[in-house]
């Protein structure tokens, strides 16, 4: 995010959710491409009631190299950043890199139906375990 350019307010767009909620629209934000939907597997390691989300100290720490590097080619005025609404997404696992751009931010008719998707697939797992006694184990359909 840079001065003049689209705010992380406009951009996540998060002001009137639900904490759930906000976290699944950051979570979209940060992901337009969602390039990792493809191998998460176990739908059940996601529980944001527990906020519990998975992820790898790989990503964590390229994610900081990028930012550091973007800081420092701000600071040394060489060569141009990518800020909001443009985005770059690496996924080290895939070995794939996506360049983003969702002018409107998660207000994008795309951001939208992604949070509703993502919504729909990992709401049934946590409903259930948040109407769930504390210390009870839920039960699984066959």
């Amino acid at each position: 995010f840079m001065p003049g350019k689209m705010s992380f307010e406009e951009y996540f767009a998060l002001d009137g959710y639900s904490f759930e909620d906000q976290v699944l629209k950051f979570i979209v934000g940060v992901s337009p491409c969602m390039m990792q939907r493809h191998y998460l597997l176990n739908r059940d390691s996601v529980n944001l009631f527990r906020k519990k989300v998975p992820s790898t100290v790989f990503g964590i720490e390229i994610s900081a190299g990028v930012a550091c590097t973007q800081a420092l080619k701000l600071l040394l005025n060489r060569g141009d950043v990518t800020c909001a609404p443009r985005g770059l997404h690496f996924d080290a696992y895939l070995q794939k890199m996506r360049t983003t751009w969702r002018p409107f931010g998660n207000r994008n008719p795309l951001q939208r139906l992604m949070f509703w998707y993502i919504r729909r697939k990992l709401r049934p797992v946590e409903s259930a375990e948040e109407s769930a006694e504390p210390g009870a184990v839920p039960e699984r359909a066959s």
